[in-house]
């Protein structure tokens, strides 16, 4: 079946919802002294086995071109959280989530720059509220923003991340679903083991397992193979810009999750910074012509001649 813009969209927001919900669960895995790296290497796997147990036949007649294509899309993909992970070590977390979180000021660019998308004004304004909700939202605003070595690293995660938004987006949309989220997993799997290896080596006995175990299995589920497949497919039925600005509400759903749960309380700069990117969604998806008086007048016009000439 053939998603319509509008259910692509729904779809990428139950995405950001399922990877908003995935912030509390890593805590919970991180807290029983999980290493990040293992943490993705593990995920990576079993999204892997899903992938392959349900789409087997069609990864096996892989063509090389459909490899390349979820290679370079695993690739981009990996170095974001690559890049996000090391930048939370030398960084705060607001000014990680933030600055990460700038991806989509990028995405369009990237999308003029490589596939010749224009830029629209309505574009620019719903980025700019997005971005200042973000500030708000993580407390930047406040606080100010102190440049450090993690946030450079944080500003290479942001490009990573919409590279890999506008590779899907375009370079990806004819590719099968499947595959490409078999490769991501892959290159995740691969990439995840090798970070282990050389950065968390004896890190594993003070893992307290009775409380890693769930946590790691719903994000490799829930975030990684439900909320990549749903990503993967939404992207082929909408815009580069759109994807980035709705699962930007990643940060949002995480929020409203870590209030849930009790990680954190509920301020004023949470309902601030939500409603600013709630309403930059708002502004890019409502096709302003269509709700104008005089669109609405010259639509009754055009509809009026029709009935006549019948």
């Amino acid at each position: 079946m053939k998603l319509t813009v509008m259910r692509a969209n729904l779809l990428l927001l139950l995405t950001a919802m399922l990877w908003g919900s995935g912030f509390v669960v890593l805590k919970i895995a991180l807290d029983a002294n999980v290493p990040p790296g293992f943490i993705n290497f593990i995920r990576g796997l079993l999204f892997m086995g899903l992938t392959w147990a349900f789409f087997h036949k069609k990864i096996r007649s892989m063509t090389l071109p459909e490899f390349r294509i979820g290679l370079f899309a695993g690739l981009l993909n990996f170095g974001g959280f690559l890049m996000q992970t090391i930048g939370v070590k030398y960084t705060t977390p607001s000014n990680n989530a933030f600055i990460s979180s700038t991806y989509v000021v990028i995405i369009p660019f990237l999308a003029w720059m490589f596939y010749r998308k224009s830029l629209q004004a309505k574009s620019l304004l719903a980025i700019a509220l997005c971005v200042g909700g973000m500030g708000v939202l993580t407390g930047i605003a406040d606080k100010g923003l102190a440049v450090n070595i993690g946030d450079v690293y944080s500003l290479i995660c942001a490009v990573f991340y919409a590279g890999s938004i506008v590779y899907l987006g375009y370079s990806a949309r004819k590719a099968d679903v499947s595959l490409v989220a078999f490769m991501l997993a892959a290159v995740q799997t691969a990439g995840g083991l090798v970070f282990f290896l050389i950065a968390e080596q004896g890190t594993l006995p003070a893992v307290d397992w009775s409380r890693a175990i769930l946590p790691m299995l719903y994000v490799a589920v829930i975030c990684s193979f439900l909320g990549q497949i749903f990503q993967i497919t939404a992207q082929q039925h909408t815009s580069a810009t759109s994807a980035g600005l709705i699962m930007m509400l990643e940060g949002v759903f995480g929020s409203l999750f870590s209030i849930a749960f009790g990680f954190e309380s509920f301020s004023s700069g949470m309902l601030t910074g939500g409603s600013l990117i709630v309403l930059s969604l708002v502004i890019m998806e409502v096709d302003i012509r269509h709700i104008s008086p005089a669109h609405r007048k010259r639509k009754a016009i055009l509809i009026s001649r029709d009935k006549t000439s019948v």
